[in-house]
């Protein structure tokens, strides 16, 4: 039996500044957000994923990323929230950036904003990712960090690495200082080379045209 948990942000969405506030938080130290609801699935699902769905998640994360350094959220969003789920860290910052500034006709979500980027900066994330993460939670008061550890920790629960069967690393190309994230899913190991049977990029392709603008990653 598997119990997905949603969270609410029940209204907190309209923070009149970056989302996460010390004026927006304190108000909420009673725990404001709850569980909306419980689904609950039954059945033993088969945990290697298929090519297809490899390269679906791929695609996803590529297509989000592209989007997004082109400041067109709206496009981006529907991408980066397939991708953030698959495990994708940079999807899932992403996301939560766009949940904490309200892009792309999305509705400022100060919980979703917190939960994805603190599931993104989770261990062996990239630089930028830790750091703006680093900087956003020196903004929360302190009385109010556990209830953010119980938000992250149930995103950490359901879209962390081991719970999506993605894992990232860092790697600096030889000679340079210049760190990359790579996230490969665990199952291309059941496929013989699948980087060339599949076509599978092995790092995050570089999405950088047209800009981007403010956004930090």
């Amino acid at each position: 039996m598997l119990v997905v948990l949603a969270l609410s942000s029940n209204g907190i969405a309209t923070a009149q500044d970056e989302g996460i506030t010390e004026e927006t938080i304190a108000a909420r130290t009673d725990r404001e957000y709850q569980i909306e609801e419980e689904l609950i699935v039954q059945g033993t699902p088969d945990r290697i994923k298929s090519p297809n769905q490899i390269l679906r998640g791929y695609d996803a994360r590529n297509m989000g990323g592209y989007y997004y350094k082109l400041r067109m959220y709206e496009k981006a969003y529907p991408y980066l929230v397939e991708a953030a789920q698959e495990g994708f860290k940079m999807s899932q910052a992403r996301l939560g950036y766009i949940y904490q500034k309200g892009l792309g006709g999305v509705e400022r979500d100060w919980v979703k904003a917190v939960g994805w980027l603190g599931v993104a900066a989770s261990p062996s994330s990239d630089p930028e990712i830790m750091n703006y993460w680093k900087n956003l939670r020196a903004k929360i008061p302190e009385q109010n960090l556990p209830m953010i550890q119980d938000i992250i920790e149930e995103y950490v629960s359901k879209y962390g690495s081991k719970a999506t069967g993605v894992t990232c690393d860092i790697n600096r190309a030889a000679g340079t200082h210049i760190a990359r994230m790579r996230c490969l899913y665990d199952d291309e190991i059941e496929y013989r080379d699948p980087a060339d049977t599949l076509g599978i990029p092995q790092v995050e392709i570089d999405t950088s045209v047209g800009g981007g603008g403010s956004a930090p990653f």
